[in-house]
């Protein structure tokens, strides 16, 4: 089990980790001795309340990063809901257009199923533009 040796608030501790979580264990007393170099800097406070003090900033800006994240997941879930709607009616529409053109091929002159067909097209392209557009936002709240 390897062991760290870490300095926290200008005191040295000897820390073992699971191998692989040296790095990791690097990470969070570097952020908690920054907070208590902070703490010290700004007054007079005994070392564990300094550590503690620091220890509980850590802890609430992890809080809110949490919150922040479960938002952010939120909000994808809710553009993935919305773009698997906009692709059902998606098909919806590619089915009942295909139907349309099958009857109006029958009942339509060819200028009024070009015509059809012109609409269809576009109203595929508009709805590709809107699910292009809710992957775009999907993919910005996952880089959030």
């Amino acid at each position: 089990m390897p062991e760290l040796i870490l300095e926290i608030g200008g005191r040295v501790f000897e820390v073992a980790c699971q191998p692989g979580e040296e790095a990791s264990l690097e990470r969070a007393a570097r952020l908690l001795d920054a907070e208590a170099t902070r703490i010290g800097d700004a007054g007079r406070s005994t070392e564990k309340r300094m550590l503690l003090l620091a220890g509980l900033l850590l802890a609430d800006s992890t809080t809110a990063l949490q919150e922040q994240l479960r938002h952010a997941e939120d909000r994808i879930r809710q553009a993935e809901e919305r773009t698997r709607i906009a692709e059902a009616k998606s098909a919806m529409l590619a089915a009942n257009a295909l139907k349309l053109e099958t009857e109006a091929s029958h009942k339509l002159s060819p200028v009024e199923v070009a015509e059809l067909r012109e609409e269809n097209e576009f109203a595929g392209a508009l709805l590709g533009k809107v699910i292009t557009r809710i992957n775009q936002l999907a993919e910005e709240l996952e880089g959030a």
